[in-house]
């Protein structure tokens, strides 16, 4: 009897092909197939550890005051220590063993690189693909460290590098400078004598004396003060402190220049609570692309106005919303940059001691605007002299009073210039005093116009309020007082910026009177 068995029915296949493929953690995983393994991961890591280098040492190259008084700092020991009579050989060795330096330096900062590589990143490497929190840990503190040390050794070596270049130069340009002069040295000789003929061709020759700014120093102090001697002592540290104090001052003074240009740059770079300023132009309706609404403001606060003006457009657009009953604001004549009619009224004070001297001089002010005229139509005096003539007889002949009260009444005209608000002491008052002030462009009152502009002022004081201001006592204005004021002077406003233009002056203080009468 012959049995045969199918793989595919047996429980244990059945139990396998559900839980599908087993694959052991750590040896072998999809996130680890999608990012190439181990040394996918620690190439990945070389890879953004070398950006994070080339960023660093793009820093050391950005400008900065502190780095450059640091070179000058640099130049100025090197020249001061220069020896001006070395030969071309002497000058060359110099700096061939500043090249040697360099290189050394250059080694050190590789090697120390190296080290840190090897015998650090990889091993926190190799730790991380068994035990990541650990791998973790170690490669944080290494790097940690080792882009201190790496960092520091550069700055160095760059530092190094640059002094070298400058002192390169230097020595450069100086040996062909000398070389020009000393193959020149006969018409020296012609120009200045044989004597610096003879010091130019020794210039730079084997058994020249070294010369140099500190030597040349110390050589002045020995033959002024002595090689020993309180005076000497006093001197030499004179000097010594006074570089040194220099030289501190001078990396003070860089460093607050950079703290300031950068905290000026960050304060560019941040953003305002509320957003940058920006404009936005809405387009309401897409099958009207011609009709457009801009908008500018802060981000913030846009927002909602683009929602609101949407909605509002959406609500009213192309809609009859009633009849405006009135002036239109498109026909309304403009009159802020009209010529303006000022008159001057103020209260007589009466000092005869029997009847008392008043507390504070009553005055008012009534203008207008000539709505007909603009800056253009005053070039002569001619317009001046008639309006001022007119003031005069209105106003001046006799002078013109005001009763002044505690009742406000309004009189607006706005196309003809008027907007007149006057504190007095009834309507026939203000109708006068109106009627007057028109007359002068021959306009006649619409009583229609003439208004009772507030309730009266109630509970008038008679005592002013006193109150102390720095150690002085002051009255304050005591509001709706009644009295009699009386027309004092008028002028002419053309323009914030333009003086005013005297038309009539009973009080014979003002200058440059158009009409002063007869």
């Amino acid at each position: 009897m012959a049995i045969s068995l199918e793989l595919s029915e047996l429980t244990s296949r059945a139990v396998r092909s559900n839980v599908g493929q087993r694959v052991i953690k750590g040896l072998e995983s999809e996130e680890k197939k999608k990012d190439g393994g181990f040394l996918g991961k620690f190439f990945g890591g070389l890879v953004s550890l070398g950006g994070f280098l080339i960023n660093a040492i793009g820093g050391f190259f950005q400008f900065s005051w502190t780095t450059f008084w640091s070179w000058l700092v640099a130049a100025k020991q090197f020249i001061w220590n220069f020896n001006w009579n070395a030969t071309d050989e002497q000058l060359e060795a110099s700096i061939k063993a500043q090249w040697t330096a360099l290189a050394g330096q250059l080694g050190g900062t590789l090697g120390n690189a190296f080290g840190y590589l090897a015998c650090g990143i990889l091993p926190g490497a190799v730790i991380a693909v068994f035990n990541e929190p650990l791998g973790a840990v170690v490669l944080a503190k290494v790097g940690e460290e080792f882009l201190e040390e790496f960092l520091e050794n550069l700055g160095s070596l760059l530092n190094s590098a640059l002094r070298l270049g400058t002192q390169i130069l230097f020595t450069e340009t100086y040996k062909n400078v000398r070389k020009l002069i000393k193959s020149n040295s006969a018409l020296v000789g012609k120009l200045f004598g044989k004597k610096v003929e003879k010091a130019v061709k020794a210039w730079g020759s084997k058994d020249s004396k070294p010369w140099s700014f500190a030597s040349a120093t110390e050589d002045f102090l020995d033959k002024t003060f002595g090689e020993e001697g309180a005076m000497r002592e006093f001197a030499e540290e004179f000097l010594e402190e006074a570089d040194e104090a220099c030289t501190e001052a001078g990396y003070v003074v860089a460093n607050a220049v950079d703290t300031y240009l950068s905290t000026q740059m960050i304060a560019k770079q941040s953003v305002p609570p509320l957003g940058h300023t920006r404009y936005v132009e809405i387009t309401p309706n897409r099958q009207n692309p011609d009709e457009k609404i801009v908008l500018g403001g802060s981000e913030e606060l846009l927002k909602p106005v683009i929602i609101q003006t949407l909605a509002h457009y959406e609500q009213f657009a192309d809609r009859d919303v009633g009849i405006i009953y009135g002036t239109p604001a498109a026909e309304m004549p403009e009159r802020r940059y009209r010529p303006e009619i000022v008159l001057k009224f103020y209260q007589k004070q009466n000092k005869d001691p029997l009847k008392g001297a008043i507390t504070e001089k009553l005055s008012m002010q009534i203008s207008f605007r000539l709505m007909n005229k603009s800056k253009s139509d005053f070039a002569d005096d001619l317009y001046l002299q008639t309006l001022a003539n007119i003031i005069y007889r209105k106003f001046a002949t006799p002078p013109f009073k005001v009763n002044k009260g505690k009742q406000t009444y309004s009189y607006c005209d706005f196309e003809k210039g008027y907007q007149f608000k006057l504190d007095v002491t009834t309507q026939a008052e203000a109708k006068r005093v109106v009627e007057q002030v028109l007359d002068i462009q021959s306009h006649k009152v619409d009583n229609d116009l003439l208004r009772i502009g507030s309730k009266p002022i109630s509970g008038v004081k008679t005592i002013p309020e006193k109150i102390t201001i720095r150690g002085k006592i002051k009255e304050l204005p005591i509001k709706g007082r009644e009295g009699v004021v009386t027309f004092q002077y008028a002028y002419l406003n053309l323009g914030v910026n333009l003086p005013p233009i005297i038309l009539v002056d009973l009080t014979g203080k003002k200058r440059d009177v158009i009409y002063k009468g007869n």
